[in-house]
């Protein structure tokens, strides 16, 4: 049977973050995120634009894990979830 995922917890509608392995393009590069190593699998998160330039952002499987739980906490909060274990 099919719930909504309104009906579901939060837990069970977000998605999982990405991970090198889960059939998303990785590349071997530099992540621009926390950690900024090079030659590591890298997938594309995004674009930033700066007041000189714009550019592709690319993040490891860590540090698009460690954006993906900013993320939730931040929305836990906002939707004033704050009681629920990250």
């Amino acid at each position: 049977m099919f719930v909504p995922a309104v009906e579901r917890p939060w837990r069970d509608a977000w998605p999982s973050a990405a991970r090198p392995g889960d059939g998303n393009a990785w590349v071997a590069g530099t992540c621009w995120l926390y950690c900024r190593r090079a030659g590591v699998a890298v997938l594309w998160v995004g674009s930033v634009t700066t007041p000189g330039a714009a550019g592709d952002v690319y993040a490891c499987g860590p540090c698009i894990a460690e954006l993906d739980h900013m993320v939730r906490v931040q929305v836990r909060g906002r939707d004033g979830c704050d009681n629920r274990p990250a």
